[in-house]
């Protein structure tokens, strides 16, 4: 299906007189009709170039030079364009992709430009949002949808149209567990059906249901070799900069007790409505200490998000009331509540807008008026290990590499309360070693911590854990006696 030898790729430069940035040197490799093949690499190591290559989209819209041999299905790539629907790419943030008025029209819009009779299309959608568990929201607007519904919604337009070819760009990031089961399902009967498939990830979860697995270094790939042997070679994915396993991590358990004071987060009987007069939040009431480092978790869909955005003051309660160390946020703008809550988004571009990433990391530092606002930024770029990307622009990077920015944000504003939704989504192993580490820096200083999360090995060095079904709380408390005994709200024993 996929015949790749001594493969060339150069994107543009980015401004004159630069040099092409070289992304793949002599890349060789080869992809069976019906196989499925996992490339494991770092961020920024060209994972969805390549998707961008196969898929036929780079080098024909994205500029560049391709040089080499790359054919699919026989074709030379550059001179046969593929048939619609013959390949399906999920990119690695699946938003882009999503541009119909509802789920069920996303569906629907693949099978009607493959031209299907009607009644297939019916059959085809319902089958699909059926199978990613996307029935309920069929009518929802697909901007509407969390972040792992939407990438569950990109996978059953995909799905749908049957391609004899899926590349597939990260495809866990982001899922709950059940979204996770209901994917690795959904590939696993594509694979029975003799769909070729080519898994883009640095996840060891989402490599190990390949045949065969090649790493992606400094342009090259490594020979191909079954998934069970990579995997087990944990020293090498170690180095590679591909896993960063729990044992290694710096303990993140709080040291000392801090006195009882102020909390530092109160929310009050909150209900939120959205505009269209769908619940989103129902009745919560949580007390949140200074210091304290709490994990919520829940199903794709569950409200932790909406919740969060309380806390910075981007939304506000259709009932009940929020204060942030002490002060209410229908009292303060959010430019004010900046002062005490450092936010990071699910999705790392939608607070990126600065011409360099030195610029993205000091612009909250010199807004807010830091001391010493250059030497916070600094540190944060060398933290995050940025200082050779700190003079190009953040929305070139890869999503991975663009989360690392967004981190590098908060880290360089020493906020006493810090809010992260999902930040591990788009981290590899040299990522999550970098947040890891921030994280025992905060709990030291005594910093409150709250962490949107599906990875359960995270959750559990919370002091607490709530968990949210359908916009409530069903569970708070230790993490010990929280996790193990939840059977909903995405939590399972699959990652305890």
């Amino acid at each position: 299906m996929i015949q790749a030898f001594n493969v060339d790729f150069f994107y543009p430069a980015l401004q004159p007189g630069d040099a092409p940035q070289h992304v793949f040197s002599q890349l060789s490799l080869s992809l069976e009709d019906g196989a499925t093949l996992a490339v494991m690499g770092v961020n920024g190591s060209g994972k969805s170039t390549l998707g961008y290559l196969v898929a036929g989209l780079a080098p024909r819209y994205t500029g560049g030079a391709l040089t080499g041999d790359l054919r699919i299905a026989g074709e030379n790539i550059q001179t046969h364009r593929p048939a619609t629907g013959s390949i399906g790419l999920l990119f690695q943030d699946p938003a882009p992709q999503l541009f119909n008025t509802t789920v069920a029209y996303e569906v629907a819009w693949g099978l009607e430009a493959m031209g299907l009779p009607a009644q297939d299309i019916t059959v085809r959608v319902k089958d699909a949002l059926e199978r990613f568990g996307m029935a309920s929201h069929a009518q929802h607007p697909p901007w509407a949808l969390s972040g792992g519904e939407q990438k569950r919604c990109a996978l059953a337009s995909l799905w749908a149209m049957r391609p004899r070819l899926l590349i597939l760009d990260e495809p866990l990031n982001g899922l709950d567990v059940v979204g996770r089961r209901s994917l690795l399902s959904a590939i696993q009967f594509l694979r029975q059906s003799g769909t070729t498939i080519l898994l883009m990830t640095h996840q060891q979860q989402a490599a190990s249901i390949a045949d065969a697995v090649v790493i992606l270094e400094h342009g090259r790939v490594s020979a191909q070799q079954p998934a069970a042997q990579v995997l087990s070679h944990e020293v090498r994915l170690i180095s590679a900069g591909l896993v960063y396993p729990q044992r290694l991590w710096p303990d993140l358990h709080r040291k000392t007790e801090h006195a009882p004071s102020q909390p530092a987060v109160e929310i009050r009987n909150v209900t939120f409505n959205y505009p269209d007069g769908r619940p989103a939040l129902q009745n919560i009431d949580l007390a949140i200490p200074r210091g304290q480092f709490m994990a919520v978790v829940g199903s794709n869909g569950a409200g932790k998000s909406t919740l969060a955005r309380h806390f910075n003051g981007l939304l506000h309660p259709t009932r009940g009331e929020v204060t942030i160390m002490g002060k209410k946020t229908t009292s303060c703008s959010t430019g004010a509540l900046a002062h005490y809550v450092g936010f990071l988004f699910q999705r790392p571009e939608q607070q990126l807008f600065a011409v360099t990433v030195r610029d993205e990391i000091a612009y909250g530092p010199r807004n807010l008026k830091l001391d010493d606002a250059e030497s916070l930024v600094t540190r944060a770029l060398e933290r995050f290990n940025l200082t050779a990307v700190a003079s190009l622009p953040p929305a070139i990077l890869s999503y991975g590499i663009q989360r690392t920015v967004t981190l590098a944000c908060l880290a360089a504003m020493n906020s006493p309360i810090i809010v992260l939704d999902e930040p591990t989504v788009g981290l590899d192993g040299n990522g999550w070693r970098q947040l890891v580490a921030w994280l025992a820096e905060l709990r030291a200083s005594g910093t409150t911590i709250i962490i949107i999360t599906h990875e359960m090995s995270l959750a559990f060095q919370a002091d607490r854990v709530i968990v949210l079904d359908s916009g409530a709380v069903i569970a708070d408390g230790l993490p010990a006696d929280v996790l193990p005994h939840i059977t909903r709200g995405g939590v399972d024993e699959l990652y305890i």
